[in-house]
């Protein structure tokens, strides 16, 4: 607190005027007045009204009067006010001298002139010391709840530190905190950064308060040539009072371009290097002109409070950063520094985890060309139906908001969604028909050979008919005979054969597809044909016939169950994953992506809302890229136009989300897809 002058003011009691000999002249900080006591009081409230002084002061009154003085004085609050109070009694006292609170002196009957300047003279040491005690308390305390409030900030800054993971915002925020409890005015953040086997220093981020000032991200050297520099080098913090009258004698000098360009005037300066548990130097804070304005009270922090706008601004509201601020901002660079470096790791090792994750997935789906990219698209439409969601804020989804962490948990959700195919036969995978192409190859040998052997048939046949004892017109009516029901039948193999290519078609139109696998089935069953060992040959087995006569797809129901286990096999395997907690339902939402709302879809044959929001997404975008495919084997690829028409159909029977497919048609998702490279495009 700024010293004040003490001023003693002696009010006297008319009553006692010719008992009390005053001095006629007397110090300047002291005079008296002569009032009733009972004036006492106004006269009082008229000297708290004065803010600009202290007051000792100093009633001498009649000894008889001062309990009833004081008992009204004491209603007068002057706790806030530079007031010391202290009484002089005259006359003979009705109680015993102790007992009377804040009495400085008694005289029975009268006070000589050598009495009343001594009387002063212990008035302004006691004022003195009184005032001294209280400006100290009172510095103390302010420094007590400087203290607190910096262990408060501390405290505040580290949870705000450790609660932030993108690396752009945390620099940011370290900036903003910094010049927060500092009051400062304008800062930067440098960040070292090495190339070519030489460390740098890159200008990443700057701000003021007082006015918007441009800034461009730019490299220099780190040396000692700069502050910035100087401090990464030696990891020594530096208050500079002003760095206008930096001299020669200096470590440091300062450029004064950037002021000279803006229009700004940099003045009081704090900077600190930002050191890691390796002692290394990766970055520096750099703070300029710490503010306070005695002439107003401020609540809050003045950073904000006061802005810097004419160059007295600068003169008079710009001070040097507090001795405190050293240390407090020397444990705010500490905390930043762990802060950038838990960043940097956790992004290398979410980097690093990224990567081993796609490198699985791409591995998994190179066992399928025809599906190869199916998992990276799905990702991708997971996410833009994810963020056109965000947006939605007057729609069915405007309650809803993903994270930017529940965004990297469905990527990595979608990711691994097909995992599981890993543990599933290569060959099911590959299956393009319903018949494997040797079980394929195995019936058209089959058919060859029932197609020579009933060649072979009839030729004995008529070969046994000419050696027959018969007229020449009955042989030769009889063969004829034989050769046409030959032609019949072998018609009929070819037939088969043809009819057994079509049938392994997965795509069957226009067809009774049981009713005529059962008819070819019944016409080669009496055909008869015996192998090289004279056993009956089965042309097509029980398998055949179950695997042709699949209506739609090339699976039979067996494969098709063995497909429809991979998310069971990819929960049980991304189970396995220590995901941190905020990962935790990348599993649930893996298995549950083929359960339809109606309940008809796998492996829980869960319904409505008992299916999570992210997992209807990704059915919709597992759906609708099988759809557009363009290179899947069991069926031809299909227009935009008719995959759209088809997941319309999906949400009108209740398979799938109809908001979800709303909001993905509206705002036109599909629209980012080129459908002849059928890649996503590059925005």
């Amino acid at each position: 607190m700024e010293s004040l002058p003490i001023h003693v003011c002696f009010i006297i009691d008319a009553s006692l005027s010719k008992v009390i000999s005053t001095p006629e002249t007397i110090d300047a900080t002291i005079h008296y007045v002569y009032h009733p006591y009972n004036e006492l009081p106004d006269t009082l409230h008229l000297l708290i009204a004065n803010v600009n002084s202290c007051y000792d002061i100093v009633c001498i009154i009649p000894s008889d009067c001062y309990e009833s003085i004081v008992t009204v004085l004491n209603t007068i609050d002057i706790s806030g006010k530079n007031m010391y109070i202290n009484y002089v009694c005259v006359g003979n006292l009705q109680q015993h001298f102790d007992a009377i609170e804040g009495l400085m002196a008694f005289y029975s009957d009268s006070i000589t002139m050598d009495e009343f300047l001594y009387i002063a003279q212990r008035s302004q040491y006691n004022a003195h010391q009184h005032f001294e005690i209280k400006s100290l308390t009172r510095h103390y305390l302010n420094e007590l709840e400087d203290t607190e409030r910096d262990f408060e900030a501390l405290i505040n800054i580290g949870k705000a530190l450790s609660i932030e993971k993108n690396p752009d915002k945390l620099l940011r925020l370290i900036l903003h905190l910094s010049k927060t409890i500092t009051g400062a005015d304008a800062g930067s953040i440098y960040i070292v950064e090495e190339k070519e086997g030489s460390k740098l220093l890159r200008f990443k981020h700057s701000h003021t308060f007082s006015k918007e000032l441009p800034y461009e991200e730019s490299m220099m050297p780190m040396d000692k040539r700069s502050i910035a520099g100087y401090v990464a080098v030696t990891q020594q913090v530096l208050n500079i009072p002003d760095v206008y009258q930096l001299g020669a004698d200096d470590p440091v000098s300062f450029n004064s371009s950037f002021d000279r360009a803006h229009g700004y005037r940099s003045k009081s300066m704090l900077v600190v290097p930002m050191v890691n548990h390796i002692n290394q130097t990766i970055g520096v804070i750099q703070l300029i002109n710490s503010k306070e304005d005695f002439n107003n009270d401020y609540k809050g922090n003045e950073a904000y409070s006061i802005k810097l706008i004419s160059k007295d601004d600068f003169e008079t509201k710009v001070v040097p950063f507090h001795k405190r601020y050293e240390s407090l901002m020397e444990a705010v660079a500490s905390q930043a520094a762990i802060a950038i470096e838990n960043n940097r790791m956790i992004r290398q090792i979410q980097n690093q985890f990224e990567e081993f994750v796609r490198a699985s997935v791409t591995a998994i789906e190179s066992r399928d060309v025809a599906t190869s990219g199916h998992s990276f698209r799905v990702a991708d439409m997971c996410l833009k139906i994810a963020n056109a969601i965000n947006e939605d804020h007057n729609g069915a989804f405007a309650s809803v908001t993903f994270t930017e962490t529940q965004l990297k948990e469905l990527e990595y959700a979608a990711l691994l969604h097909d995992f599981g195919k890993v543990y599933i036969d290569t060959a099911i995978f590959l299956k393009s028909h319903k018949l494997y192409p040797k079980d394929l190859d195995n019936i058209v040998l089959k058919l060859e050979y029932l197609y020579r052997y009933q060649q072979l048939k009839y030729a004995m046949a008529i070969y046994n008919e000419l050696n027959k004892d018969v007229n020449y017109e009955k042989r030769l009516h009889a063969i004829q005979s034989i050769e046409k029901e030959r032609d019949i039948v072998l018609e009929k193999i070819l037939n088969a054969k043809q009819k057994v290519i079509e049938l392994n078609n997965p795509v069957i139109k226009e067809m009774d597809v049981e009713k005529e696998v059962e008819s070819l089935y019944m016409m080669l069953h009496s055909l008869e044909c015996y192998d090289i060992e004279n056993k009956p040959m089965e042309i097509v087995t029980n398998d055949d016939i179950k695997n042709l006569k699949i209506k739609r797809g090339s699976l039979n129901e067996d494969e098709r169950h063995e497909i429809e286990s991979h998310v069971v096999h990819t929960y049980n395997f991304v189970s396995t994953i220590p995901w941190p907690p905020e990962f935790s339902q990348i599993p649930e939402i893996a298995i549950k992506h083929h359960e339809k709302l109606d309940g008809t879809g796998y492996p829980y044959g869960l319904q409505g809302d008992a299916i999570p929001l992210q997992a209807r997404i990704m059915a919709l975008a597992d759906i609708f890229d099988a759809l557009i495919a363009t290179d899947r084997p069991y069926k031809p690829p299909i227009t935009f136009n008719q995959a759209l028409k088809i997941i319309e159909e999906e949400a009108h029977n209740n398979k799938l989300d109809k908001e979800l497919v709303a909001l993905f048609i509206n705002k036109k998702i599909y629209d980012q897809f080129d459908r002849d490279a059928y890649r996503i495009k590059t925005q």
